[in-house]
């Protein structure tokens, strides 16, 4: 190994990858470095964002490009991150189940909520692999945007743990303003899934406004 990465971000990067170059995808087994994508001596950082599994061959390449007699095209900071997430992606979506999340009024015995209380269910429908999950719901009244929750479960600081077939009903308030107001009220969802190898997994955010007359909402994706 080489470097200054922690023994844990060491594991996680060679689990993300399965032990494969991050250029190449060549699988090295024992064969492999952890190398900095940005050189100790122009940053300081020594974490899995600036970390890159790569074979022997591929660590001297990056290493070893002379910019006073340029040849070719060297490999820049954006692209190895975005070549490793490649591998990373390939090695472990496997771990990730379907989610289904939702922003819903409706409530277990067929009622209905009323603002400002609003419902969102989660469900895992996988049958297997365990996962855990940050939720973060932002809120927009007309121009207004009320920002993500600093703290709580839907700040996406709360991590939920999602067991196969597991489903969460939960709730939150929209600001009280947005009850009397005849403005289009949206709220965006983004979800992260983590996996059992740590590794986050960001689903896209969807949107759903709703529908004062009907009190409901509809996906806006």
């Amino acid at each position: 190994m080489t470097g200054d990465f922690s023994e844990e971000d060491k594991r996680k990067c060679l689990l993300w990858c399965d032990r494969h170059c991050c250029l190449c995808g060549k699988a090295c087994g024992t064969d492999i470095e952890i190398a900095h994508i940005i050189p100790k001596e122009k940053n300081r950082s020594e974490d899995a964002d600036n970390a890159i599994p790569l074979c022997y061959d591929c660590h001297a390449k990056i290493g070893h490009y002379n910019c006073k007699h340029p040849r070719g095209n060297k490999f820049r900071t954006e692209e190895l991150k975005a070549r490793r997430e490649q591998i990373y992606e390939e090695y472990t979506r496997h771990l990730v189940p379907p989610i289904h999340f939702e922003i819903t009024q409706g409530l277990p015995n067929r009622q209905k909520r009323s603002l400002p209380d609003v419902g969102f269910n989660i469900t895992h429908l996988g049958d297997a692999l365990p996962v855990k999950v940050s939720v973060a719901t932002q809120i927009f009244l007309g121009d207004k945007d009320f920002g993500i929750p600093k703290t709580g479960h839907y700040s996406s600081k709360r991590l939920w743990n999602m067991n196969p077939r597991f489903r969460v009903q939960g709730r939150f308030n929209v600001p009280d303003e947005a009850v009397k107001s005849t403005e289009r009220l949206e709220i965006k969802v983004k979800v992260t899934v983590i996996d059992q190898y740590e590794r986050e997994h960001q689903l896209l955010p969807i949107g759903w406004v709703y529908m004062r007359d009907k009190n409901s909402w509809y996906l806006e994706p």
